[in-house]
């Protein structure tokens, strides 16, 4: 079906479910692609009448946990599940209702679906997955997180993705922020500043670094070699993680350790407990004139700056800037620091229930 103007995700989609047969409709985003026997999980969801959306367990292209569901974070944000976390932790393998789940492969009803008029235009390319499964909610209904559907996700691999997140945000935190009251909240813990361990120094090692770190910055995490003894004073401090970059990352714990073994990078959490992922390439595209690695390229800095270099076109240069990005690897050692500080998540106390300011 060809729309003649641009619909964007919750028109597009919604104009496709009507003239769909099936009584289940599968939503599937431009930029995610199964991985497996998908579809028959997310289709056994519905043998219970209470289910009303069922949704899949996401995954980066390395394999790493992207979403196991959604869960609603102290300060009433909602956030992908064990995102950059191991896809073997048993939360991740295992089935179970929650109250929202990402919509970049989600299945509903589609009775149901269109009866309630389907996505809300109101929402731009943002917030029309969430703001479904919270009408679901509403109504008393299911919504399932099937962890035995598995699918990739690139993520945000579509230009402009978040221009209207700003508004979509406003909007579905006018309607929802009352019903946000009685829902659980999950906390996942903090960490603020980064102090970087170094190991033995190479150009290339050093430019990964570099990137890195100026991603981490760029959320908001200072980023220094040693705490001195006056920063203590400041909280972000408190809360600080290390990042060990090629040496043993034990002492300094609650710490990330960058290891290379056999050719391949990985990220080791020391601290409240111990997991392992592989390292997420990132090269910043101005790099070009950076020495290469004369063997091994476990960073994969390499491939990304030929990446760079063969780029022709805008949607070629998005795709290279996003397979690359710097801020994609930042948010890994980000969230693993986390979990090196606090652990997997538990339960948390609400202290908010809009956390942005709602014009009038």
């Amino acid at each position: 079906m060809r729309l003649e103007t641009n619909a964007n995700f919750g028109g597009a989609t919604t104009a496709g479910a009507r003239v769909a047969q099936a009584p289940i409709v599968l939503f599937l985003n431009n930029d995610a692609w199964p991985l497996g026997d998908a579809l028959a999980p997310l289709a056994e969801a519905f043998s219970r009448s209470e289910v009303a959306i069922a949704g899949a367990a996401l995954f980066y292209e390395d394999g790493v946990t992207q979403g196991a569901g959604c869960v609603l974070l102290p300060n009433a944000h909602w956030f992908l599940s064990y995102r950059n976390l191991p896809a073997t932790l048993d939360a991740v393998r295992t089935a179970r209702d929650a109250v929202v789940v990402p919509g970049a492969a989600i299945a509903v009803r589609k009775d149901w679906f269109l009866a309630g008029g389907g996505f809300d235009p109101v929402y731009r390319n943002g917030f029309e997955d969430t703001d479904l499964c919270m009408r679901a909610h509403a109504e008393g209904l299911v919504t399932r997180y099937a962890a035995e559907s598995h699918f990739a996700h690139y993520e945000a691999a579509t230009i402009g993705r978040f221009a209207w997140e700003q508004a979509n945000e406003i909007a579905f935190y006018r309607r929802w922020s009352g019903a946000l009251a009685s829902i659980a909240r999950t906390q996942r813990g903090e960490v603020s500043a980064i102090v970087v361990h170094r190991g033995p120094s190479d150009p290339v090692g050093d430019a990964v670094l570099e990137d890195v770190l100026a991603a981490v910055r760029s959320y908001g995490h200072p980023v220094v070699d040693a705490i001195a003894p006056w920063q203590r004073f400041d909280r972000r401090f408190r809360i600080a993680a290390s990042i060990a970059w090629n040496c043993d990352g034990a002492p300094f714990a609650p710490c990330v350790e960058v290891a290379s073994e056999g050719g391949r990078a990985y990220l080791k959490t020391h601290g409240a407990i111990a997991l392992r992922v592989p390292w997420m390439p990132c090269a910043d595209p101005r790099r070009a004139g950076t020495p290469r690695p004369a063997g091994d390229d476990p960073y994969g800095f390499a491939a990304l700056l030929d990446a760079y270099a063969g780029m022709a076109g805008e949607e070629a240069a998005q795709d290279a800037l996003r397979r690359g990005a710097p801020r994609r690897s930042a948010m890994r050692v980000i969230d693993l620091a986390r979990v090196a500080r606090f652990g997997l998540e538990r339960s948390g106390r609400a202290v908010s229930n809009a956390p942005i300011r709602i014009p009038a």
